[in-house]
């Protein structure tokens, strides 16, 4: 059994004499050991860890964690991660780093790695071999501490590329793409095994938990074909049963959301006195290349966030056409409908908006074909008529 802090106590072997004997040869290895919780506190440590940080230290800490030992949070490479927590959410041993102790004034050096014990998180053992204090040739260059180069470009038909290179082929199109996009569309929450085995493949041959595992792998060896083997993803993170994508990766549905929030913070009237607003709808839009993931028309799973974007974008077009209009500027106006027109042909509130703009403007034969060739198409597509008429417009003038 290992020694542990003066929080927990000394433990008492003297009725275990296997576990006595353990400990003893634990204490005697040449290398530390320390057992921590998910969140970083020292729960055991064999005598050479604590030997290696006292020597460090100047003590040995009464509420040891591995922050304070190890400068996490504050110091390189761990200073925006903690050892504990980044090993608890791991399913593979972390790289081994090289780190400064203590971190603030570096006396004394020591390799460190650290991998979960229980599956949960809920403890980890971390093992340390002192190191030159000096000797820099091998600072180990760890993945959380890198920017991951994977973009993902998911309005319109998706893209993907790793350090500037794209990942083609139909792959995007099976099980692994799937994966990949489900992924991206529950980005900044971890996904359960379970929630992406119901949304995604409700009838596998294979038991769920297993087919999830294995096309984890396949996209992993997809996204990252140089990963060694057993090393962490810089881009799929796992924890217990969940699967996240990791929130550094850069994804088109970020940016576009930044900018076009614009259009529900800045009111239309007060554009002219921010061109910087105009300028992010017209970014966002140019960002919109289509409909969210526009190759998976019938998945379920993507509806709701396509909504939700296509909202968006009606939002900052709607604000750019009444900022156009404001200014006598009708055939910007009419570019940015009829471009949205393409992508939803079917929309009525683009079409009333346009056809509109055309009769303000004296282009009656225009909005007249407009009208006409909406109206069939609804009828074609939905047996439907359309929800206004032309002399609607006629009447609504004042």
């Amino acid at each position: 059994m290992l020694k542990t802090t003066t929080a927990v106590g000394k433990p008492d072997d003297s009725d275990r004499p296997a576990a006595a004997a353990a400990g003893r040869i634990l204490d005697e290895l040449r290398f530390g050991v320390l057992v921590t919780d998910g969140e970083g506190v020292v729960i055991d440590a064999n005598e050479t860890a604590r030997r290696t940080v006292a020597a460090a230290h100047g003590s040995w800490p009464d509420e040891a964690t591995c922050c304070s030992l190890f400068g996490c949070h504050r110091h390189e490479p761990l200073h925006q991660h903690c050892i504990a927590r980044l090993a608890a959410e791991s399913e593979e041993p972390l790289t081994e780093l090289r780190i400064g102790l203590p971190a603030e004034r570096p006396t004394h050096a020591a390799w460190i790695t650290a991998a979960r014990l229980a599956e949960d998180g809920s403890t980890v053992v971390m093992h340390l071999r002192p190191a030159p204090l000096h000797d820099r040739r091998r600072r180990t260059k760890v993945h959380w501490d890198s920017e991951p180069e994977l973009q993902i470009r998911a309005l319109g038909r998706t893209e993907v590329e790793v350090e500037g290179i794209a990942v083609e082929g139909d792959w995007l199109l099976q099980r692994p793409g799937q994966l990949l996009k489900y992924l991206v569309s529950r980005r900044g929450r971890p996904a359960h095994v379970d929630e992406i085995v119901e949304a995604l493949w409700p009838r596998a041959e294979r038991p769920g938990r297993s087919t999830v595992r294995f096309f984890v792998h396949a996209l992993r060896e997809r996204l990252e074909p140089g990963r060694a083997s057993r090393a962490p993803s810089a881009f799929i993170t796992s924890t217990s049963s969940t699967y996240a994508l990791d929130p550094r990766v850069a994804v088109d549905l970020d940016d576009f959301e930044t900018l076009a929030a614009v259009a529900e913070q800045v009111p239309a009237t007060t554009l002219d006195k921010r061109p910087d607003a105009v300028a992010s709808l017209k970014q966002a839009l140019d960002l919109y290349r289509g409909d969210l993931f526009e190759e998976e028309p019938y998945a379920e799973w993507a509806f709701p966030e396509r909504e939700r974007f296509r909202n968006l974008a009606y939002q900052a077009v709607s604000v750019l056409v009444e900022h156009c209009r404001a200014n006598d500027d009708a055939a910007t106006a009419r570019s940015y409908l009829e471009r949205c027109i393409d992508l939803w042909p079917l929309d009525q509130r683009l079409h009333h908006a346009l056809i509109g703009l055309l009769l303000e403007q004296g282009r009656h034969g225009d909005a007249e074909r407009r009208y006409n060739a909406f109206r069939k198409r609804l009828r074609d597509v939905f047996d439907e008529e359309p929800r206004f008429e032309l002399t609607d417009f006629v009447n609504s003038r004042p």
